[in-house]
C-alpha cells in the first residue's frame, strides 16, 4: 500500500489545470490554516487566504487567474453563498466550493451555483478527494 504522501504526491504531477490557483475563503485560522496546509501539499502551489468574501471578491475581480474557490458558506462581509453566486455570474468557469457545519446549507450552495459542499467536520480525505475531483479528473469543469 503506498503512502498518502506518494498518492497524493503522484497527484500533483498528474493535475492537468497547470498551474492551477486555488483561493481559500475562511474566517477561522486553524480551519483556514488547516485547508490551506493540506491543498498546498495536494497540489504544490501557493494557495490565496482571505478571511472574509468581500476581499475574495476583490481579489478576483482583478486580472489575478483563480481556478478554485474553497470557501465557507458563513464568513464575514459576504458570506460564500453570495460570493459564489457573484463569482458564477461574472465567471462561470470559476469551480467554487462551499462548506459549512448545517446540513441544511448543502441545498442553499447548490442554488447559489456552487460545484460542490463539504460537511465540516472535514478531514484531510475530503481534501485531497476535492483535489482529485476537480484539479486532477477536471470532472467539475462545466462548459
Amino acid at each position: 500500500m503506498r503512502s498518502g504522501f506518494e498518492f497524493f504526491y503522484d497527484l500533483a504531477r498528474q493535475a492537468i489545470i497547470p498551474n492551477v490557483q486555488i483561493a481559500v475563503v475562511e474566517d477561522d485560522p486553524l480551519v483556514r490554516d488547516f485547508v490551506v496546509d493540506t491543498l498546498e501539499f495536494s497540489v504544490n502551489r501557493k494557495i490565496h487566504t482571505f478571511e472574509n468574501g468581500f476581499a475574495a471578491w476583490q481579489y478576483i475581480q482583478t486580472s489575478n487567474p483563480i481556478h478554485i474557490v474553497f470557501s465557507d458558506i458563513h464568513v464575514p462581509e459576504i458570506d460564500g453563498l453570495e460570493l459564489t453566486a457573484r463569482i458564477k455570474a461574472a465567471q462561470p468557469e470559476i469551480i467554487c466550493i462551499l462548506a459549512s457545519g448545517n446540513p441544511a446549507d448543502e441545498l442553499r450552495a447548490t442554488e447559489a451555483g456552487a460545484d460542490a459542499f463539504v460537511l465540516k467536520p472535514y478531514g484531510i480525505s475530503d481534501l485531497f478527494a476535492l483535489v482529485q475531483t476537480f484539479v486532477v479528473e477536471d470532472r467539475g469543469r462545466r462548459g
